[in-house]
């Protein structure tokens, strides 16, 4: 029986990546977000600033619950349940 045991410099590795990875989140959603923006304020907008603000804030947004999701692994949608939760889910439903 082979236990899997965690370095801890794997940890930090990990870490960093997941930072990595929001950062880059960050800055390809805002670009985006403000790319949005800045065409819809030229073609629809007559050239007014509330579009790239409201889409660029989106972009950011939408970053934030990346970030979330990649840093809080409970609060992703669609986890699959350990065997552990659901008996005593059972066991408080029983009583």
């Amino acid at each position: 029986m082979a236990v899997d045991k965690k370095i801890p410099s794997e940890e930090i590795v990990n870490e960093k990546a997941s930072f990595d990875q929001a950062t880059a989140n960050l800055l390809v959603k805002t670009g985006l977000g403000l790319s949005v923006g800045i065409v819809a304020s030229a073609l629809l907008f007559k050239r007014r600033m509330w579009p790239v603000t409201f889409f660029t804030g989106a972009g950011v947004g939408a970053a934030y619950a990346d970030a979330q999701r990649i840093f809080d692994s409970v609060s992703t949608l669609g986890r699959p349940v350990s065997a552990n939760n659901a008996s005593s889910t059972e066991s408080k439903n029983a009583a």
